[in-house]
């Protein structure tokens, strides 16, 4: 999952690296959006080295700030075609008021930090690599470009991060 975030506190001077934090939902202020469904039981190595998606969001907050991209995962246990499970269980390590997960999310910030409003929408690109110099490093690359509601388009664009 991907959604829209404006973490609170949080240094934003010259950063490369995602950061991560267990946000709270207040802080989600946009429409979340799934980027990547991997089925465990038929998923192969080469089919996770790139992910590349686009996706769109809208602010949900009245006059806010956005301040970069927050990133989590759900997993399904829905069993096997052969031997479905009884009752799906979902795990999630989404934003949460009480039951955070020790991994929290990554956090994308972005620089200087945009004035929005409820309504307005974002076009963005995300592609993630592995890093040729570095099998344990993620590099990911976002590509924003936002409308605001009363209609002005602000200028797109590219921001480049690295996941350890």
């Amino acid at each position: 999952m991907f959604s829209l975030v404006n973490p609170k506190e949080l240094p934003v001077e010259n950063v490369q690296t995602s950061l991560w934090n267990n946000l709270h939902p207040e802080q989600v202020i946009g429409v979340p959006a799934i980027i990547k469904e991997i089925d465990c039981l038929t998923a192969t190595v080469e089919e996770l080295l790139q992910v590349r998606a686009n996706f769109s969001s809208s602010i949900t907050l009245e006059n806010t700030r956005f301040s970069g991209f927050g990133g989590w995962f759900d997993v399904h246990f829905r069993g096997s075609r052969a031997n479905p499970a009884r009752q799906e269980i979902e795990l999630t390590t989404a934003p949460s008021q009480d039951n955070g997960t020790h991994w929290g999310q990554q956090v994308f910030l972005v620089h200087p930090p945009l004035r929005v409003q409820e309504g307005d929408k974002m076009a963005v690109s995300i592609s993630m690599n592995r890093s040729k110099e570095n099998h344990r490093l993620m590099e990911v690359e976002l590509t924003c470009e936002m409308k605001q509601s009363s209609g002005t388009q602000l200028r797109p664009f590219t921001k480049k991060f690295f996941i350890e």
